[in-house]
């Protein structure tokens, strides 16, 4: 079954944008995880 054209750009726009906010997600994870890692090691290194 063939689906109207627009309905099928929909869906991929869709589809993409998704994709895009879950990139943007995982980056900001790990931009945190990095950011969390050098605080730690920023005051482990001034303790000891």
């Amino acid at each position: 079954m063939l689906y109207p054209s627009n309905y099928v750009n929909k869906i991929i726009d869709r589809i993409i944008w998704v994709t895009q906010k879950n990139i943007e997600a995982e980056e900001n994870r790990v931009l945190k995880k990095e950011e969390l890692k050098e605080k730690i090691r920023k005051s482990s290194s001034f303790n000891g």
